[in-house]
């Protein structure tokens, strides 16, 4: 089922979506008894990012490509402002001169977990949903190489999410990834080639902080390409659903 975040006559809502329509939970979002009354189309709605301000999304870095001797990946932190939902802009900051895509599948928890075991981290899931971890790549050898901290991942709207979460995919570990830049593929891959896979990611993260209901782990893309202001960026997961997001210039 889809469970989505959205805004209807200027209040904020959680409901399902059923084709065209949206449909209030019946329960809260973390023990859903069933389908409730409906509120609206989802034409009279603008869907929100399924997440709130206050839940974290710590995310996963260097999950593709050859295994070496690390015994897990590395994890930052995308601040709250970065948050975006499908269809709103992702800004194009002044200070930068090239920006990248990252489509990567999304994590979304379900219940309160430290220490997780790989063997019981699926039963902390509530769904999955499209993250688009956007960085700025002119930036990185300078914030890298002095030791300082990741600005090419925390500029105001480079993590669009969304734009629902999805909790039935099949298998997560083997879904499509694609990111489109206007209409042609620019990135492609699947979950099953990820280094760490999804158990292993919960598990690692909750080693490191307690993972709270809603929170959001991205799990890193098989590939980038640049994004240009002007440009419709689309990523497009297997089984979870389509997440587009125009870029604008910054003002």
């Amino acid at each position: 089922m889809k469970i989505a975040k959205f805004d209807y006559s200027g209040n904020s809502h959680w409901g399902f979506i059923e084709g065209e329509e949206l449909y209030a939970l019946d329960g809260d979002l973390y023990g859903v008894n069933g389908m409730g009354d409906r509120i609206c189309s989802l034409g009279e709605a603008s869907l929100l990012a399924p997440i709130s301000a206050t839940n974290k999304v710590p995310a996963i870095a260097a999950n593709y490509g050859e295994k070496d001797d690390r015994d897990g990946p590395g994890i930052f932190m995308k601040q709250p402002g970065t948050y975006q939902a499908h269809g709103g802009p992702i800004v194009y900051p002044r200070s930068c001169t090239s920006i990248i895509h990252e489509a990567e599948l999304g994590i979304v928890i379900s219940r309160t977990g430290r220490h997780i075991e790989e063997s019981e981290a699926f039963d902390y899931v509530l769904g999955y949903t499209c993250i688009n971890d956007v960085s700025a790549r002119n930036m990185v050898a300078s914030d890298i190489g002095k030791g300082l901290s990741m600005r090419w991942k925390h500029f105001d709207t480079f993590c669009p999410i969304g734009p629902y979460i999805e909790t039935d995919v099949g298998d997560p570990n083997n879904l499509g990834i694609e990111c489109f830049v206007n209409g042609k593929l620019s990135a492609s891959g699947r979950t099953s080639e990820m280094i760490f896979p999804i158990a292993m990611l919960i598990s690692w993260v909750s080693e490191v902080m307690m993972l709270r209901p809603g929170d959001i782990i991205p799990t890193g893309c098989p590939a980038t390409g640049e994004i240009k202001v002007g440009d419709d960026v689309e990523v497009r997961i297997e089984n979870v659903g389509s997440l587009v997001n125009p870029v604008v210039p910054d003002y």
